[in-house]
């Protein structure tokens, strides 16, 4: 096992991550907040013969990232070798309006730390100061008293997003991020380009615009989808999840804008 801290200060950051193995295996490769439970910034297999490179990217960061990386079919094999060195970050030139920029500013800190942050049965609060965006975090999303599956919802009169805790502090920082995100886009998005506040498909892209934008990973975007429409494997949300991996693909193609690092 391979295990580290990294000081990446809350800032932007890339790591290039180089594996070596002699035998074909499967690595975990786990980024998370030192000392904090359900704060996983990156959580990943990776298949390994020989050597191999990926880059992870975190857009935002904890002061301190506790790396660990494993044999996922035995946690004490010390036969590889990993090396681990910063790289530019690399993001898009996407344009960003200063309501979203706002948005983000709280949604940053939600998804940094509703992990281990708790919830209430009425709601606990987290503002922007002036209230112009709210997040009521509850342990569970309910409907008439009923608990129901959904991580997030949003008001679309109020604007207020509801999200679920037993949801949120299953998934990726990444993770957390998209979901935001979408319900964001069905608000504020969506009329700003014609479609009507409850057009899902109209919110998938919306929200994955800004999240690839801002050098967030696909692969967790494409985990919280399956994930959700997994559960409910409709045609609409069969057409959605092909949507989103074209779009994906295109974006990463650089058909709708350039990327840039610093």
């Amino acid at each position: 096992m391979f295990q580290t801290l990294y000081r990446s200060s809350g800032k932007k950051v890339c790591l290039k991550v180089t594996m070596r193995s002699d035998k074909p295996i499967t690595l975990s490769v786990m980024a998370e907040e030192a000392k904090k439970p359900n704060s996983k910034y990156v959580s990943r297999l990776s298949k390994v013969h020989g050597e191999r490179v990926i880059y992870l990217s975190f857009p935002i960061s904890p002061e301190v990232l506790y790396i660990r990386i494993q044999n996922k079919e035995n946690p004490a094999d010390k036969s590889f070798d990993i090396k681990i060195e910063e790289a530019p970050f690399k993001s898009y030139n996407v344009w960003i309006s200063s309501e979203t920029v706002r948005f983000l500013a709280l949604a940053n800190h939600f998804c940094k730390v509703a992990g281990y942050a708790p919830a209430t049965e009425a709601g606990a609060l987290f503002q922007t100061d002036d209230a112009e965006f709210t997040i009521k975090y509850f342990n569970t999303i309910k409907v008439d008293g009923s608990p129901i599956s959904t991580p997030a919802r949003i008001g679309h009169r109020t604007g207020i997003i509801d999200a679920a805790k037993t949801k949120m502090e299953t998934y990726t920082v990444p993770s957390r991020m998209i979901i935001l995100l979408h319900e964001y886009s069905h608000k504020y998005k969506n009329p700003t380009i014609g479609l009507d506040i409850s057009n899902e498909k109209g919110a998938d892209i919306n929200a994955l615009y800004i999240y690839l934008g801002l050098g967030f990973s696909s692969i967790d975007a494409i985990q919280v989808f399956a994930n959700v429409f997994l559960k409910a494997q409709t045609p609409s949300n069969i057409e959605r999840m092909r949507l989103i991996m074209d779009y994906i693909q295109r974006f990463e193609a650089e058909e709708f804008t350039n990327s840039i690092t610093t």
